[in-house]
């Protein structure tokens, strides 16, 4: 690949940049919503349809099985199916579904406990499906293969889970004689509470990320959770950059040190620059600089 092939793209201005990540933001937040409503959704027409059982902790042992199932596929599936990857969405279904159902299940048998405890009402219903939550969580973070991924998974699922299972206690009591229909809006509000509250917390929280400013995955946010992140074609890698035939399957890395983090270039130097400058091994990069991987601009975040 020589230097002459790669037409350089032009620079976005600031005000372009923030106006791309307050976008970035809000569909993530939007779409995470739309993925969990739609998740409880089918998790409760599943419970519904298959489930008949006379003890209560067994209803709540197969309610969290599938609701809790459900979320987390609807949940990890998100990235993998905005990006095309086969590969991760693979492992959403086979390791982040199951996770975030197990984690379902022992949250509702011990919210049912919580909710003795609590007799009831508002702040035990709260209670119960912040466990749930945490089990979601869980499921993000192992999909992920990320302590950080974790963490923020934890804490956004917790927070959702709770806020979520206020309302769901809420409309459970103000639709009293509408018993299905509560449930049911009950549920939705939850993923939509648990989805909403996971995209938040990331934005609020992540230490380090970058942002597609242009191509096929423009505006799209990679969160920078792993020691090593690699960039390119390949469906494996953390950050995936699809669309662009500039850009190599092992392009480039970004990695974190102690000193702060670096990009490690894969290609040749002319099809990999920060700030308009050719990588030909590594490279030292900080808040706000601007990535080219072949045509693909990116822009490098850190807190």
């Amino acid at each position: 690949m020589s230097q002459t092939t790669i037409a350089r793209p032009p620079a976005l201005p600031a005000a372009a940049r923030r106006h791309l990540a307050a976008r970035a933001n809000l569909r993530q937040a939007y779409d995470l919503a739309l993925m969990g409503a739609m998740g409880a959704l089918v998790g409760l027409y599943l419970y519904v349809e298959s489930v008949q059982a006379g003890s209560v902790y067994v209803r709540d042992l197969l309610a969290g099985l599938l609701i809790g199932g459900s979320l987390g596929l609807f949940l990890n599936a998100y990235g993998p199916l905005r990006d095309g990857s086969r590969l991760k969405l693979m492992r959403a279904i086979a390791i982040g579904a199951p996770a975030a159902a197990i984690g379902g299940a022992a949250g509702l048998v011990a919210g049912e406990v919580v909710i003795g405890l609590l007799r009831g009402g508002l702040m035990g219903r709260a209670m119960s499906w912040a466990v749930l939550g945490l089990g979601i969580g869980l499921g993000q973070g192992l999909a992920d293969r990320s302590r950080d991924r974790l963490v923020l998974g934890l804490i956004g699922g917790g927070l959702g889970g709770f806020l979520g299972g206020l309302l769901f206690e809420w409309l459970r009591v103000a639709l009293g004689e509408r018993h299905d229909l509560g449930q049911a809006a009950g549920i939705v509000t939850l993923g939509a509470g648990l989805g909403l509250c996971l995209a938040l917390v990331e934005q609020a929280l992540r230490r380090a990320w970058v942002q597609v400013l242009n191509g096929r995955q423009e505006g799209r946010v990679y969160l920078l959770s792993h020691a090593r992140s690699r960039m390119g074609l390949d469906e494996r890698a953390e950050v995936g950059l699809f669309g662009d035939s500039s850009v190599m399957r092992q392009h480039a890395e970004i990695q974190s040190t102690p000193d702060g983090f670096r990009l490690v270039n894969l290609a040749t130097p002319a099809a990999t620059r920060v700030n308009g400058k050719a990588v030909a091994a590594a490279e030292p990069i900080k808040d706000g600089d601007r990535i080219e991987l072949g045509r693909t601009v990116l822009v490098f975040r850190q807190r």
